[in-house]
C-alpha cells in the first residue's frame, strides 16, 4: 500500500503548527528554569510594610495636591457583612482637580511597593474612583468627588 501525498497548503498548516507547538514547550520551559511559576509567597510583615509605605504615598500626595485631609471620610469596605480587606475614602476636591496628573504621581510613587493604579469614570457624577490594586487585589480605592463648596 503507497500512501497519498499531502497536499502543499496542508503540509504548511501542519508545519506552522508543529512550530507553534515546539514555541510553547521551549516557552514553559523557560518559564521553569527561571523559576517565573514559583515565586515565594509574600511575608504577612512584607504586606503590611508595602501597605504602610502605600499609605504614606497617598497621604504624601493629598498633602501635595492641597487635599484637606479633614475633610477625607474613610471605611473599611465590606462585602455581605463580612470585611473584604479593602480601605474606601471618599475625597472631597475642587471642581477643577486633576485627577490624571494626581493618578501618573500615585502610580510612580506606590510601583516601588509592586502596586499599580486603576482608574474609573463616573461622567454624570462627575467623579473618578482609583483603585489601588497590589497582587491582583484591589486594597484601597479613592472616590474623588467634585465639591462646589471648596
Amino acid at each position: 500500500m503507497t500512501s497519498l501525498p499531502v497536499p502543499p497548503p496542508l503540509r504548511r498548516r501542519l508545519v506552522i503548527a508543529s512550530g507553534l507547538a515546539l514555541c510553547a514547550i521551549l516557552l514553559t520551559a523557560a518559564g521553569l528554569i527561571t523559576g517565573e511559576e514559583s515565586r515565594p509567597s509574600e511575608t504577612p510583615a512584607g504586606r503590611k510594610a508595602a501597605e504602610a509605605g502605600i499609605a504614606a504615598a497617598i497621604d504624601s500626595l493629598c498633602h501635595l495636591y492641597a487635599i484637606d485631609a479633614r475633610l477625607v471620610r474613610t471605611w473599611k469596605a465590606s462585602a455581605a457583612g463580612e470585611p473584604t480587606g479593602r480601605i474606601e475614602e471618599k475625597i472631597p476636591v475642587d471642581p477643577g482637580f486633576r485627577t490624571l496628573e494626581f493618578n501618573h504621581a500615585l502610580a510612580v510613587r506606590i510601583a516601588p511597593f509592586g502596586a499599580g493604579v486603576v482608574a474609573t469614570e463616573r461622567s454624570k457624577e462627575n467623579s473618578v474612583t482609583m483603585h489601588v490594586v497590589r497582587g491582583g487585589a484591589t486594597i484601597r480605592s479613592l472616590w474623588f468627588v467634585p465639591d462646589a463648596g471648596r
